[in-house]
């Protein structure tokens, strides 16, 4: 059997790469940021392990044998192709370490998170945050799907309303919503004369209806899902839809009319779940305390004056 031939040294072949088109072997050196004769001896070593010369030995004239002349451009070819490869795996190593797939109601993210989301980034420019709607007010079977998103790594963070049914989940409280009648039109018409836009599988609407039960009863309701959409609707109309407190603070509400004595607190909180890791990554811990920070100014802030 035929003895395999040993491959030369990787060291000496990208040495030889790069002398081979540069100038000279000074040259050569300063591109490595190595010296001069570092470089010779590298050279000296390969033309030792193929068994040819690859330069010709002439102190006046920097210039590769035939030898030379065949190997150089396929060498410089293969090592630039290394260095693409390399810095591919750099790139997807970076992107799986700082970027977050987010779960978040869509709701919340319209009226409250896209204004702040800048303020995340000046704070964490490492970390890419990625967004993908979740429901609001999720049903069992959407609870469900949450969970085997978040378990199978296809979001590494949801935002939701109540406790999921998962033991392997980390969940962490973000606030306890608070429910409100809002209406764009600010003219003296009692709440009660105008017509409601309500989600009426929604939590806010069920306990609304418990904690003012004779007052609902001669509402004019009519249906409409999600709430952003009953939102939108209420522009350039008298009627009303329930808000959560903590959307007052965005712009396009701020002069809306609200009903403060209507206002309804929710049994369960706002959660943020992720899978449980024996150590955090960093940029979920990041993220969901930069969110609990930011939310009670927020629900502050958004208060209406007495």
């Amino acid at each position: 059997m035929m003895k395999a031939k040993k491959m030369p040294s990787l060291n000496a072949l990208r040495v030889f790469a790069v002398a081979a088109h540069a100038d000279s072997f000074k040259h050569a050196a300063q591109q490595l940021g190595v010296s001069q004769s570092n470089i010779t001896r590298q050279i000296q070593v390969l033309e030792e392990q193929l068994g040819t010369r690859l330069f010709h030995r002439d102190n006046r004239v920097h210039s590769l044998t035939p030898a030379g002349a065949a190997l150089a451009p396929d060498l410089l070819r293969l090592f630039r192709e290394l260095e693409r490869t390399i810095e591919r795996t750099r790139d997807i190593g970076d992107i799986e370490a700082t970027t977050l797939r987010v779960g978040i109601p869509e709701s919340m993210l319209r009226w409250w998170l896209a204004a702040r989301l800048n303020e995340f980034y000046s704070l964490y420019p490492h970390i890419q945050v990625l967004l993908h709607g979740v429901p609001l007010f999720p049903t069992r079977t959407e609870q469900a799907e949450l969970c085997a998103s978040l378990q199978h790594g296809q979001l590494d963070l949801a935002v939701h309303y109540g406790r999921l049914r998962d033991s392997a989940l980390k969940q962490t409280l973000l606030y306890t919503p608070q429910y409100i009648p809002v209406s764009a039109d600010n003219t003296t018409q009692p709440f009660a004369e105008r017509t409601w836009l309500l989600d009426l599988a929604s939590p806010c609407w069920s306990h609304f209806k418990k904690q003012h039960s004779a007052w609902s009863r001669s509402l004019t309701v009519r249906p409409i899902a999600p709430v952003n959409i009953a939102i939108d609707v209420l522009a350039g109309t008298p009627d009303v839809t329930l808000v959560d407190r903590l959307f007052l603070s965005h712009p396009q509400l701020q002069n809306y009319r609200v009903e403060e004595e209507l206002a309804v607190v929710l049994p369960e909180a706002m959660m943020i779940s992720t899978k449980h890791h024996q150590q955090q990554p960093v940029a979920h811990v990041a993220f969901t305390k930069w969110l609990q920070a930011r939310l009670p100014s927020a629900l502050v802030d958004s208060v209406p004056p007495s």
